[in-house]
């Protein structure tokens, strides 16, 4: 770059540039990455942290070059803007892996509090007044998880972080009673899942600082990933199922249900409803409206409608 001459040389340091800091600090720190699969999740949030920090070191290596190589800065920050992606797939794949990292050994904790699930009672006389103990459990790690990160991570990364993991909590929730261990469950089992999925709205309430421009913009925002959880649960609850297939009730209320799971979760739940809904003894035929709306849905889903 001390080279005094008319060679336009930026174009071919910058290119090196992005070689050294795309590939061989990309690729020495995803490296480094795999061996720190067994670290705990603390450690591991300080890398992904780390990661902002060592995308402003390239930021300014860009600025420097330019600057030792005669380009104006604002010439060089107007290429910034008008190649935003190229530049910031310099440390892409190591960002990347820090955080998937991360988001691995935090769904291995969720795993292990998703043990509790069996305590659920599915076929309960009651519905439990708090519900389950495994999401009052995932709850408390989650508000320490989030009061920690906050110290720690960027807050795009915090955020993205959260919504994995929440994300993770729906689909081992719909997972669970699509599951064979799961063979019937009544309504009041229903009901303490709605109570469970209600702890973690909550908790979504509670980090929309975090999100959007709103309060009310980043609750919404944060409860995303608890949609296809919370349709299941109002589809079960509703007085008629079989709205579901109503196409645009289904793309209004129900988008992120798949309609083979519901067929095979409503069955499940059809077979308990049997006592559930019946009437005593020998007085009046009238089938409950719920149960004939929900035997519907079940056939006609069958059928392939």
């Amino acid at each position: 770059m001390s080279h005094d001459g008319q060679l336009d040389f930026y174009p071919i340091v910058k290119k090196y540039l992005d070689r050294l800091l795309g590939e061989v600090v990309d690729g020495a720190i995803t490296y480094a990455l795999l061996r720190l699969e067994g670290s705990g999740v603390s450690q591991t949030m300080q890398v992904a942290a780390n990661m902002l920090v060592m995308e402003r070191a390239c930021d300014f290596f860009f600025r420097h070059a330019a600057q030792l190589s005669g380009i104006p800065l604002r010439i060089a920050e107007r290429g910034r803007k008008e190649f935003p992606l190229k530049i910031n797939l310099s440390q892409k794949k190591s960002r990347d892996a820090a955080e998937e990292l991360l988001l691995r050994l935090l769904e291995a904790k969720l795993d292990d509090f998703m043990i509790l699930t069996d305590t659920v009672s599915w076929m309960a006389d009651d519905p439990p007044p708090n519900g389950n103990e495994y999401a009052n459990e995932v709850i408390i790690y989650l508000e320490t998880l989030a009061s920690t990160a906050q110290q720690i991570l960027p807050i795009p990364v915090l955020r993205r972080v959260l919504y994995g993991v929440l994300a993770q909590v729906s689909e081992k929730i719909v997972g669970l009673v699509l599951s064979d261990s799961v063979k019937r469950f009544n309504a009041n089992a229903v009901t303490g899942i709605d109570a469970d999925l209600r702890l973690f709205e909550s908790f979504a309430d509670n980090q929309s600082h975090l999100f959007g421009d709103t309060e009310d913009s980043g609750a919404s925002e944060l409860k995303m990933p608890l949609l296809e959880a919370r349709q299941l649960v109002n589809l079960l609850m509703s007085n008629h199922p079989e709205n579901f297939l109503n196409p645009v009730i289904r793309e209004t209320s129900y988008n992120k249900l798949d309609c083979k799971k519901v067929a095979t979760i409503s069955e499940k739940f059809r077979d308990s409803s049997d006592r559930l809904f019946s009437t005593f003894g020998t007085r009046g035929s009238k089938q409950n409206p719920k149960k004939k709306s929900l035997d519907a849905l079940i056939n006609r889903l069958k059928d392939g409608s």
